[in-house]
């Protein structure tokens, strides 16, 4: 009884195999700060207090947008897990991410979602919003969803079954 349960329980957890694996370069990492120190450079300096305060209202009400969208959309397309999702500030996972294993599918299905409701949500800011608030939501979003639709044009090939794994050296894509 003993050794059957242990190779069943083997044979669940070993069916995956790696098929592909991403290496994050600490050059990527670096690129990613950096464009978010020209971001914040450009809004000081172009609009002065103004823009230093868009820049906190900005990164604040985007990763507001975004937990909003994963959450709704979770509900609506998977059985909600929120184990799996936690708060991350290690680049290039910066914001609500994935911190243990996800289809490729829903992980390809919650950033279109995301992408395009958080443009949306934005636009509907946009009566109240000045412009150095717009272009600093804008951005913000942007920069908070960069790396994940780079890791997915670099998976565009592969099969939706598979699972994902981000960690934040690598970003592991596994299959049966």
């Amino acid at each position: 009884m003993r050794g059957t349960l242990a190779e069943q329980l083997k044979a669940t957890i070993y069916q995956y195999q790696l098929i592909r694996k991403i290496n994050i370069r600490k050059e990527s990492k670096w690129s990613h700060l950096v464009i978010a120190f020209i971001l914040c450079a450009f809004q000081f300096l172009m609009y002065r207090v103004e823009g230093a305060i868009a820049i906190v209202v900005g990164i604040i009400f985007t990763q507001i947008i975004h937990f909003i969208i994963i959450r709704l959309t979770l509900i609506r397309v998977d059985v909600p897990d929120y184990r799996r999702w936690s708060w991350l500030k290690r680049p290039p996972w910066v914001g609500y991410v994935p911190t243990s294993h996800i289809e490729l599918a829903l992980f390809r299905r919650l950033h279109r979602h995301l992408l395009w409701l958080g443009l949306c949500a934005i636009g509907i800011a946009y009566p109240w919003a000045n412009e150095a608030q717009m272009i600093s939501l804008v951005s913000w979003h942007i920069w908070f969803l960069a790396p994940r639709l780079v890791v997915l044009r670099k998976l565009k090939k592969m099969k939706p079954d598979g699972i994902l794994k981000l960690h934040t050296t690598e970003v592991s894509y596994y299959h049966r």
